[in-house]
């Protein structure tokens, strides 16, 4: 946990309700130093920016404390995968590839983001797709009145992070944020993160229907999200937000879920401010602040889940540097100076020591080693370019493998429609695997053979081969087969 931020503020304003949170880092030790609480007055873009400047009015943090709020999740999705070892772009882009391919929306719709996370051998990578409409309108409001914060983080990483903080050693898990207007399920598991963003809340049902409800949304998220050989045994239920502090909607999910409910009642990782007594908000108000405490722990850098969804805060970054960037300003010119003058001593001394003759053989053997050292830059140049020539006509070998495998499947079509509709190809780079993603639209009737038939096919050209489907393709009355081939 890194704590890089000595202070930052979280400021929760997704559910009808502001709510902030500011934690101070110092070491590797967390304090709560404040809590806040602000009714709404709707809940539209505009809404949320008035309250956030007026919470900023109020509070007046200082130009070191960082700022962070919960980008807006509505028609947000998330995925995990689990992608070899390979260049950061090259993860970036197989990120963005999969999240299109899966949702069906053009890329200027939408705002994606990924968290690699190391594992053994394989990374597994957090990816989100958020609304770009929903973002630029948050955006452009805050503007409109002046207000500059430091980062957005999606509120499912938020609720992540504070959970697997306070309650660490749980492998699967189910985290509900209950809150009055609207809520946020993610699952939690050893294999990966997943979150969805809910129009329900205590005040969408009675606490018996809300439960029910709630209960048929974790399993619709388990079975749409989780890949099928991903083993998910939630081990508890935790309950945060508005939710956690209603005793008949507690009783409600207990009876709901047959696994043990959690609630954080008692900060154990970090500890409450003096100051804190004295605020106007009771520790019960402050601990249905999840999401809050999350933000606040993304902005101190010291959450595990840690992917903003927009970065910002020019103006906030530029104050709070200008103290150090004087400083430093300070300091180059002194040294500036110094060498100069060491300079023109050496000078001196080296034209005191050197006859004209000798400077001049110096020079001579100077310049000499500068044409040497050009002519191998520009046959290292030539070389390059011959390699990455070679390299490129045998990538071009590899997708002409694969097209003659499922050309071979094609052929067997019996007049059924069988086409390909996409091929991707990253080659990869010397000691990094590259990928082949190829997506097919097929008849119904070959649901039941063509996976294996594909799988059989592909195999005798390539070691490391997937087949995923069906899935119904865009096009009515077809289905729709992924392959994905790790290459050499």
């Amino acid at each position: 946990m890194s704590l890089l931020g000595h202070s930052a503020i979280g400021i929760d304003v997704s559910d009808g309700t502001l709510k902030a949170v500011q934690l101070q880092g110092s070491g590797r030790s967390l304090t709560l130093r404040r809590t806040w609480r602000m009714p709404l007055a709707g809940d539209t873009a505009a809404d949320r920016a008035d309250a956030v400047a007026a919470f900023l009015r109020r509070a007046r943090p200082a130009s070191g404390t960082r700022l962070v709020l919960p980008a807006p999740a509505e028609e947000s999705a998330t995925r995990t995968f689990v992608v070899p070892v390979m260049d950061a772009g090259r993860v970036a882009e197989l990120v963005r590839y999969e999240l299109l391919s899966d949702l069906g929306l053009p890329d200027d719709d939408l705002v994606i983001r990924h968290l690699a996370r190391p594992g053994e051998g394989d990374l597994q990578v957090l990816a989100y797709a958020l609304r770009r409409r929903r973002v630029d309108q948050q955006a452009a409001a805050l503007r409109e009145r002046g207000v500059d914060v430091d980062a957005w983080e999606l509120p499912g990483f938020a609720l992540a992070s504070f959970v697997d903080l306070e309650l660490p050693g749980v492998r699967d898990r189910i985290v509900l944020g209950v809150g009055r207007t609207a809520s946020d399920l993610v699952l939690m598991a050893e294999g990966g993160l997943w979150a969805r963003h809910l129009a329900l809340g205590l005040e969408s049902a009675p606490a018996d229907e809300l439960a029910g409800r709630l209960r048929a949304e974790v399993d619709a998220a388990v079975a749409a999200l989780l890949p099928g050989d991903q083993p998910f045994r939630p081990q508890q239920v935790v309950l945060t937000e508005e939710g956690a502090l209603d005793a008949a909607f507690t009783g409600a999910l207990k009876k709901a879920f047959d696994l043990p409910l959690a609630r954080v009642d008692t900060l154990r990782r970090m500890h409450a401010s003096v100051l804190l007594q004295h605020d106007e908000q009771t520790p019960e108000q402050a601990l249905s602040s999840a999401r809050a405490f999350g933000l606040a722990l993304a902005g101190l850098e010291a959450g595990a889940f840690r992917c903003p969804a927009v970065t910002g805060g020019a103006r906030r970054e530029a104050l709070r540097l200008a103290p150090v960037v004087t400083a430093c300003v300070l300091i180059a010119a002194a040294t500036l100076v110094l060498l100069g003058e060491q300079a023109r001593a050496r000078a001196h001394e080296l034209q005191e020591t050197l006859s004209i003759a000798s400077l001049g053989d110096l020079l001579d053997r100077t310049r000499h080693r500068d044409e040497l050292r050009q002519e191998t830059a520009a046959a290292q140049a030539q070389a390059d370019r011959l390699l990455s020539l070679a390299q490129r006509r045998t990538d071009v070998l590899l997708p002409r493998r694969a097209l003659a495998a499922v050309s071979a499947v094609a052929g067997e079509r019996e007049g059924q429609t069988l086409h390909l509709e996409r091929l991707w190809l990253d080659a990869g780079e010397p000691g990094q695997a590259g990928a082949l993603a190829l997506t097919l639209h097929a008849a119904p009737e070959f649901d039941a053979s063509l996976g294996e038939r594909l799988q059989r096919a592909l195999a005798a050209e390539f070691a490391d081969v997937e087949v995923h489907g069906p899935e119904p393709a865009p096009v009515a009355g077809l289905s729709q087969w992924s392959v994905k081939i790790v290459l050499p």
